[in-house]
């Protein structure tokens, strides 16, 4: 093996480590915001849906929309790109 390739693979290593080191300091960030989120938002709320009714703590309820909304996101994002490589 050269140096030169030595030297590639030990790059490749260093910048995956970095992306690993700032995906954990996101994830830790985004985890403890919801951590306060949800103990400041525990006032009951009532949603109606289609006739349903639920009634939970708003912090459940944003936690359950912003969850939805990246399903959707996630999914609509899957079918474009589906669609761009049939084109």
């Amino acid at each position: 093996m050269s140096k030169t390739s030595s030297a590639t693979q030990a790059t490749t290593r260093q910048r995956s480590s970095v992306g690993l080191v700032v995906t954990t300091v996101i994830v830790v960030i985004v985890s403890i915001a919801l951590i306060i989120l949800i103990g400041q938002n525990t006032d009951q709320v009532d949603i109606g849906f289609l006739g349903w009714e639920f009634a939970f703590p708003l912090s459940v309820g944003l936690v359950v929309a912003t969850i939805g909304g990246a399903i959707f996101a996630f999914a609509l994002s899957g079918l474009i790109a589906i669609r761009r490589k049939k084109h």
